[in-house]
């Protein structure tokens, strides 16, 4: 909260799409994903829309474990419909943002003999986000 959200409302304000003051929701507890390897397993392109994530939240993704030593890392397209995929170049205790709700991404096999960690969850923005909304079903 103290590391993502006032970098987020900053970006937001200079691209006037937040004032102050504005709420934000976070997903807590993170996500924690593990990729053994090596393997041919892969996380298949897809939007987290199609898991029922609202267009309001922002992915907050964070490697755990050197891309370089994996030889993996997360990749998703530019922005919604693009098809554009490209790695994220993102270091130990860093964190990317990006719009996984349109914007599809995934993950490529781990061939590497490490086991490929990350954290990730996401920010709802008050204003594009419906804290009472739940999927149907």
């Amino acid at each position: 909260e103290m590391v993502v959200v006032p970098s987020l409302k900053a970006r937001l304000v200079t691209a006037g799409a937040c004032h102050a003051p504005t709420t934000f929701y976070y997903q807590y507890p993170p996500t924690l994903r593990l990729q053994p390897g090596p393997s041919s397993r892969t996380v298949r392109p897809h939007s987290d829309a199609e898991y029922g994530h609202q267009r309001g939240e922002i992915n907050c993704w964070m490697p755990l474990t050197d891309r370089l030593l994996t030889r993996t890392t997360l990749w998703a397209e530019s922005h919604e419909g693009a098809g554009d995929d490209h790695p994220f170049e993102v270091d130990v205790g860093e964190i990317a943002l990006f719009h996984g709700t349109v914007c599809k991404h995934h993950v490529p096999a781990n061939p590497s003999e490490w086991t490929r960690a990350s954290l990730d969850f996401r920010v709802g923005i008050e204003g594009y986000f419906d804290p009472s909304w739940s999927m149907k079903g």
